[in-house]
């Protein structure tokens, strides 16, 4: 395996190699050191709810499950339903089709890993258990908000007013269902769940071609690239989570044509700019997650699980342009580091999963595959996308969690 696993029982900070950590992992395109003070933050207490991996299964009982002892979160991203054609993430290609929903594959694929995993031994919480939103505030509650990022129409004429009414109340929907949704989750697993590691669940997507003729034009997982999904490079409060938005709302006015790239790829937090340093709140939460020693985790269980999606999916690794992202080792291809807002924000060992390209030809057809037969209540195909999706989970944490090796 690629990377070391968590050894240490404490976490020890050395300045030195913070400043490591910082020029190829965190800020790797930014000169961090005219904000970051590495001495400063050496001399910091460590504090953390979670545990590693080394202290849960040294507190195991012999002879206990494979997990016992562990706290695992899972986050399927987004919402669904009736939130899944504002959250950008909802479409089809014919009139036969079944509507294909991020929100709703993810937490069918979080609820079959939860299973399984507690059937191990672990205690296992999902952040939402239907296709609703966590966060208690709704599109209504953000309209004040909304109001001052909104520029108000130059001409007071019935285009103008409506043009401004439609953008109102789209930025009050993303503020509550994207950007207020991420928060609270955030601040769920922080306060009130606190697990010893969380695994946000999405699937990926590609930009729509203009045409089946023309050459598609791809841009990477934002979670949450530049579509509103949930992911981009998260700066504060707006913020995308973990992969390009597929809202069908383009197929409006032309047919929508499948892409051929299908991919994976997983995330972990790193890679923040000059202009994310400069924020206070991001310097704070960079600050907590470097003295709590959550990356040397993040990493372990990163790799662990693009181990076995990689060998359960058999798809190749996805692909980074420009500085918003970067790869951490040439041996492992599908584990980048990038500043999101959920994997910043959220203290313990975060990873965010990106399996497949759902407006992908060959991710499309087992989708659809995989809807149909659920819709039918006929027994699952041994192909079947979501349940290869949350076994490859599920062989990830047990490879992380219930076989450590201890120096």
């Amino acid at each position: 395996m690629l990377f070391l696993r968590f050894v240490a029982s404490a976490w020890a900070l050395d300045a030195s190699a913070l400043a490591i950590e910082m020029s190829t992992r965190y800020a790797p395109y930014a000169d961090w050191a005219k904000v970051m003070d590495v001495d400063v933050l050496a001399r910091q207490t460590p504090s953390r709810y979670w545990r590693t991996p080394n202290e849960i299964v040294s507190e195991r009982a012999e002879g206990a499950l494979p997990l016992a002892g562990l706290h695992i979160a899972l986050d399927p991203g987004h919402i669904g339903g009736a939130w899944a054609d504002a959250e950008g993430r909802h479409f089809r290609i014919t009139e036969d089709d079944f509507y294909v929903r991020e929100g709703e594959l993810v937490l069918l694929v979080a609820q079959r890993a939860r299973e399984q995993l507690v059937a191990l031994g672990a205690k296992v919480s999902l952040l939402r258990e239907a296709n609703l939103p966590v966060n208690p505030k709704r599109p209504f509650d953000y309209l004040e908000l909304a109001a001052t990022q909104v520029r108000q129409p130059i001409e007071c004429t019935p285009e103008a007013l409506w043009a401004y009414g439609s953008a109102l109340r789209a930025r009050a929907e993303r503020l509550s269902i994207v950007t207020g949704e991420l928060l609270e989750r955030a601040r769920l697993v922080n306060q009130e769940i606190q697990p010893d590691a969380l695994i946000s669940l999405h699937i990926n997507a590609a930009a729509w071609p203009v045409s089946e003729s023309e050459s598609e034009s791809e841009s990477e997982s934002d979670s949450e690239g530049e579509s509103d999904s949930e992911s981009e490079s998260e700066s504060e409060g707006d913020s995308k989570v973990g992969d390009d938005g597929y809202s069908d709302k383009c197929g409006d006015e032309k047919m929508l044509y499948l892409v051929d790239s299908n991919h994976l790829h997983a995330l972990i937090f790193g890679c923040m700019s000059a202009g994310e340093l400069q924020s206070g709140r991001q310097q704070a939460q960079l600050a907590v997650k470097l003295v709590n020693g959550s990356g040397a985790v993040e990493l372990s269980l990163g790799d662990a699980l693009m181990v076995t999606l990689a060998e359960a999916t058999a798809l190749p690794a996805g692909k980074y342009e420009g500085h918003n992202a970067i790869l951490l080792d040439l041996e492992q291809p599908y584990l980048f580091a990038r500043n999101l807002l959920m994997l910043r924000m959220v203290e313990c060992p975060t990873v965010l999963l990106e399996p497949h390209v759902a407006n992908s030809v060959t991710a499309y057809a087992r989708i659809q595959a995989a809807l149909a037969d659920r819709a039918a209540a006929r027994a699952l195909a041994d192909d079947d996308i979501l349940v290869e999706y949350a076994d490859a989970v599920v062989a990830g944490v047990l490879t992380c969690y219930a076989d450590v090796s201890v120096d």
